[in-house]
């Protein structure tokens, strides 16, 4: 089935974070976005190729440089037996130098035009870096990461036109309201209004790498 107006594709940047002297971690930052305008039959391979540069690139400029991408893939929400396509990619993180625990993460908030609980998201950024935070303020965010993720809540709350001239709105699919796992399908979802840095070093316990004795 072809992706039609307004439905909703998801797309998934997959990667891992290098081992640091225990395991290495599989990382996955999932976007949702709704096909706003339709200008000509749309391809996984036009909508990839615009958000590989609009978000995927400023993301690594964000990250630690133990973290490699391996692909974005990318599927159609609205049909449920749509199976996601994978495009292969290689950034890396551009941070250089020490990176922080992988349990560290910095916290994008996104807000819609509604309230409740399902009609907000956000995203857990890792691997974060020593270069992100400077004595005394250890906790949060230092200027110069605060503008590397000024510019990633920019692409992320920004519409995207690619090649084709079809527009992609970001958006949050709420999984609670919507039914998803067969067709028909019931997508609810509502366009992204703003975003928020959550400035405080967060913490993510799933992520944390195994014992080592």
């Amino acid at each position: 089935m072809a992706i039609a107006l307004n439905d909703v594709v998801e797309i998934q940047i997959n990667g891992t974070v290098a081992a640091g002297g225990s395991n290495s971690r599989a990382s996955k930052f999932t976007y949702h976005y709704r096909l706003a305008t339709l200008t000509t039959t749309p391809t996984k391979v036009a909508l990839d190729t615009i958000f590989q540069t609009t978000v995927a690139t400023p993301l690594a400029a964000l990250l630690n440089n133990r973290w490699l991408q391996a692909n974005n893939s990318v599927r159609d929400v609205n049909d449920a037996t749509d199976p996601p396509v994978f495009f292969a990619h290689a950034l890396a993180g551009l941070i250089a130098g020490d990176g922080l625990s992988t349990v560290l993460a910095a916290f994008h908030l996104f807000r819609t035009a509604k309230k409740g609980k399902s009609y907000r998201g956000g995203k857990h950024y890792f691997p974060l870096s020593e270069a992100d935070v400077t004595a005394a303020s250890d906790d949060i965010l230092n200027a110069a990461a605060v503008i590397l993720h000024g510019n990633l809540l920019a692409a992320e709350v920004s519409a995207m036109t690619d090649a084709l001239g079809n527009v992609w709105v970001p958006c949050i699919l709420s999984r609670t309201l919507s039914t998803l796992r067969s067709n028909p399908t019931t997508v609810i979802s509502n366009d992204i209004t703003f975003a928020l840095l959550n400035k405080r070093i967060g913490r993510m316990r799933h992520r944390e790498v195994k014992s080592v004795y």
